[in-house]
């Protein structure tokens, strides 16, 4: 078995072997003691996660090089899943992002279109006022004019 070039033969032949020696000491009466006291039982590794399909062993590689590069890849793994991650979250900051920007957008047409209705008014009001202004300006005359008949009634004829 020793010399095995295969890694799932070895690790599970490792998995078996730590298995065995997790069952061994928990039976031992040192880990009842040490369990009785408030300690635990000593942890053991789990098996490794699979690894991903973009790496793979090769034959010459020894079983301490093989656990060595699984555990690199697992940690840059990790990493790549946390860099996914954090691609995930900036998507939807960009999502809620745009979905203000158009709200934004939304907002400025309805301040342009406010601007241009104060602009008509304003010109509505401003021509009543000039007209309002004509119009008094011609009334005073016509008055300025019955007055002075009134007042000189033999200079008008």
């Amino acid at each position: 078995m020793m010399g095995q070039s295969t890694t799932n033969g070895n690790i599970l032949e490792l998995a078996s072997v730590e298995h065995d020696i997790a069952v061994a000491l928990t039976k031992s009466p040192l880990s009842r003691d040490q369990h009785a006291i408030g300690f635990p039982p000593p942890k053991v590794r789990t098996s490794s996660p699979p690894m991903p399909p973009y790496v793979e062993h090769h034959a010459d590689v020894d079983q301490i090089g093989k656990l060595s590069a699984e555990a690199v890849i697992a940690q840059y793994e990790g990493a790549v899943k946390a860099l996914e991650d954090m691609g995930t979250t900036l998507i939807d900051c960009v999502k809620r992002a745009e979905k203000m920007a158009a709200g934004c957008k939304d907002a400025i047409n309805y301040v342009h279109d406010t601007a241009q209705k104060y602009r008509e008014e304003a010109k509505l009001i401003f021509e009543r006022i000039e007209q309002a202004s004509v119009v008094t300006a011609e009334v005073r005359s016509v008055c300025d004019e019955m007055r002075k008949k009134i007042e000189h009634p033999t200079q008008s004829a």
